[in-house]
């Protein structure tokens, strides 16, 4: 007999918290479905951030700047709101644009860098050429030239391409040539890629490596002497324009004082 009260108290509860269940069950979908959407908004939102960080942590890379994408987010938000600060104690309109200012400023700083080191990796790339076409020129593979090259050489594209060569030789990694066209499009540098199916080429085909490698280096050198001349160019009509407004017309205003004078009198 007390077994049987057991098991009809056991039943009896198992339907009560069924009956609890159902009665819960029975409540409007709408909440299901609003805790769903607002779920969905808040996935969406962490895969935006998740995004955006990956491009800021990107463009620091490309940069050279050795801080976390968290580190430079706060940086460029304190700068945004001491401009806003700055904007506020004149008015609402002039903090609003001080606040925008503050990031445009800072998103400015940043392409900048990019280009900066850009520059300064392609003005390396001609005399590394250089250099791995004589390397070449002695025999031996044309990875353990390059390798020769970049340990000789101390820049900063020599001490990258170190890295990718030492990081090559890992067994079941990618391989030189693979990591030099990720590197040339993170960096966007096509002459990087043009070495590497070079180098891929005279791996896979046996092809001399030299040749192409000798006028890759002729097209950048006559590229740089191209953007040099242009530079000069700019410069100099930076120089010229000033002069001509400063010397020029106070000059032609001294030396026609005298004849308009006469004219001035003449007319009276």
């Amino acid at each position: 007999m007390p077994e049987l009260l057991t098991v009809a108290a056991a039943i009896g509860a198992g339907a009560l918290c069924t009956g609890a269940v159902l009665v819960a069950a029975r409540e409007p979908a709408r909440a299901d479905m609003a805790w769903l959407g607002r779920l969905r908004i808040e996935i969406a939102v962490v895969m935006r951030l998740a995004a955006a960080r990956r491009q800021l942590a990107r463009a620091l890379e490309r940069a050279g700047w050795n801080e976390t994408p968290e580190r430079i987010a706060v940086m460029a938000i304190a700068i945004a709101l001491c401009f806003g600060a700055l904007g506020a104690a004149v008015s609402e309109v002039l903090a609003m644009f001080g606040v925008l200012g503050g990031f445009v400023a800072f998103a400015v700083a940043l392409n900048a860098a990019v280009d900066k080191r850009r520059r300064r990796l392609a003005g390396e790339l001609v005399p590394l050429l250089e250099l791995f076409t004589l390397e070449l020129s002695g025999g031996g593979s044309a990875l353990a030239a390059l390798g020769s090259v970049c340990v000789q050489v101390e820049s900063e594209l020599a001490i990258d391409l170190r890295r990718l060569l030492i990081a090559a030789q890992v067994a079941g990694s990618s391989s030189f040539e693979a990591r030099l066209i990720d590197y040339a499009d993170q960096h966007e540098m096509p002459a990087l890629s043009s070495l590497a199916t070079i180098l891929a080429a005279s791996r896979d085909y046996g092809t001399a490596a030299s040749q192409g490698v000798r006028a890759l280096a002729t097209d950048l050198r006559r590229a740089q002497r191209r953007e040099l001349i242009a530079q000069s160019r700019r410069a100099l009509n930076h120089v010229l324009l000033p002069a001509a407004v400063a010397v020029l017309l106070p000059f032609l205003g001294v030396l026609m004082f005298p004849a308009v004078s006469v004219l001035q009198r003449s007319l009276r």
